[in-house]
């Protein structure tokens, strides 16, 4: 049986138990009836992915505020001003990365043979 968070309808107490996956209310110490709340244990993150990411490249050793922060609590608003604090801009929605720039005798090259190919 899984771990539920209950609150008590009568004293308010607030406990764990282990309870059966069909939605039943629990009992309090009290002997009131307790509702199951919705909760979500503490090692779930819904970005976990990302933020793991993130963190195995963040410099653990800095004295900056913003990298403890982010440390400490690696949540969406600390990354951005993570991000704020090193000077980085993180790409916004729709915006892609351009291709490395040309050597411009390539350039050049396919220049001219699209000119002597096309007649112009």
């Amino acid at each position: 049986m899984p771990l539920y968070d209950f609150r008590c309808r009568v004293c308010g107490r607030t406990f764990e138990a282990m309870a059966p996956m069909d939605g039943s209310d629990g009992v309090c110490a009290c002997g009131g009836t307790a509702e199951r709340l919705v909760s979500v244990g503490k090692a779930y993150r819904a970005d976990a992915d990302w933020i793991d990411s993130v963190t195995d490249v963040v410099d653990k050793a800095s004295p900056s505020p913003h990298v403890r922060a982010f440390l400490a609590d690696p949540s969406r608003a600390n990354y951005r001003r993570f991000l704020r604090g090193e000077k980085i801009r993180p790409m916004e929605a729709g915006e892609f990365r351009r291709p490395a720039a040309r050597n411009d005798a390539v350039r050049r090259e396919v220049r001219e043979r699209f000119i002597a190919r096309n007649g112009l």
